[in-house]
């Protein structure tokens, strides 16, 4: 028994040494007197075991929007218990800031960072492509996806592979969600057919299902998340419909648990509230017909939570969120899969 209890470790990696069953918690990204915000983060593992977590990481300003931000990193090689210091992974080359962190590992196992360059407020935000042959060391090669004279966007821990291979990258202009895509790992990219539910959606994300049509849910304001559905790899979308997840106009995080097969979702499950409060997470067993086992993740009272983005590793979700009491500092959560069904 212990010979295979090794062997286990030795395939999950590092984070396997941690204590599966137990939530841990950490402010990953604190905010200081000069740093007053870091938010929208993903987190991708590194062939040696160990974690790269990247982030938003606002540098003066007082964390606006477009405030002045960089995209910062740092490596965990204990199961994300303890952080190195933080480095530069993409310096400030916009005219405000960039923003926004997606990691996906291509098949030439080169890692892929998309993020925003913003270049205004309100008229210029560009969706830009870059790549790393040193497990993110550096990132090299700074590709344009989107066209000039846009504000596109994108959201933190977006970005998947279907079966097929296509690579879909979810974004959103004006007031229509959709998707970049690439058939080619990532050499060239083409633009999916726009969703609009009503007055309008934003920061969508994707997820392909069982039988191989890819589920797209959308920010709105008319009430909660809404839902369509592709047959075709994602380039063509059905009419949008309401879902449960009912909630404040903010984005959502959809996952596949490993072990189980189901989808969870972790957004604001507030109807009616104007603030984001609180942070719930929900599973389907049916492929997201229905939705139960709600439960909060996060619900103190006078605080709110932010753009939730999930990475599992082994049976455990790496959750990274940003709250908003006492400065926007960026939240780690480490949850075994176990605890969503309690």
């Amino acid at each position: 028994m212990l010979s295979l209890l090794l062997c286990v470790a030795a395939v999950m990696g590092p984070w396997a040494a941690a204590d599966a069953e137990a939530p841990f918690h950490l402010v990953v990204a604190p905010v200081g007197l000069q740093n007053p915000r870091n938010s929208e983060a993903a987190i991708i593992p590194l062939k040696d075991g160990s974690l790269l977590l990247g982030w938003t990481e606002f540098y003066a300003g007082d964390g606006a929007d477009h405030g002045p931000a960089r995209i910062s990193g740092k490596r965990s090689a204990d199961g994300g218990r303890s952080w190195s210091e933080k480095v530069t992974l993409v310096e400030n080359d916009g005219g405000c800031n960039v923003m926004e962190v997606n990691f996906l590992r291509l098949r030439d196992e080169r890692i892929a960072l998309f993020y925003c360059q913003k270049n205004s407020e309100s008229s210029d935000c560009r969706v830009m492509m870059r790549t790393s042959a040193d497990e993110g060391q550096t990132w090299i090669n700074p590709k344009q996806l989107s066209p000039d004279a846009k504000y596109t966007g994108l959201t933190n821990g977006r970005a998947l592979r279907l079966t097929s291979g296509r690579i879909l990258l979810e974004a959103w202009e004006g007031n229509d969600s959709y998707c970049y895509l690439s058939d080619d790992d990532g050499e060239t990219w083409r633009a999916s057919q726009r969703v609009r539910p009503g007055d309008g959606c934003w920061e969508p994300a994707c997820i392909e299902l069982k039988d191989g049509r890819v589920l797209m849910l959308m920010r709105t304001g008319l009430g909660g998340q809404y839902q369509s559905l592709s047959t075709d790899g994602g380039e063509t979308w059905s009419a949008p419909e309401p879902t449960a997840l009912a909630g404040t106009a903010a984005p959502v995080s959809i996952s596949r648990i490993p072990t189980t097969g189901h989808l969870l979702a972790i957004w604001n499950h507030n109807p009616g509230a104007s603030n984001r409060n609180p942070l719930t997470a929900a599973i389907s067993k049916d492929e997201a017909k229905t939705w139960e086992a709600f439960r909060n993740i996060e619900e103190a009272p006078g605080d709110a939570w932010a753009y939730p983005a999930v990475t599992w590793l082994a049976d455990q979700a790496y959750l990274t969120y940003f709250n908003y009491t006492g400065g926007l500092s960026l939240q780690l959560k480490i949850l075994p899969a176990t605890w969503f069904y309690e």
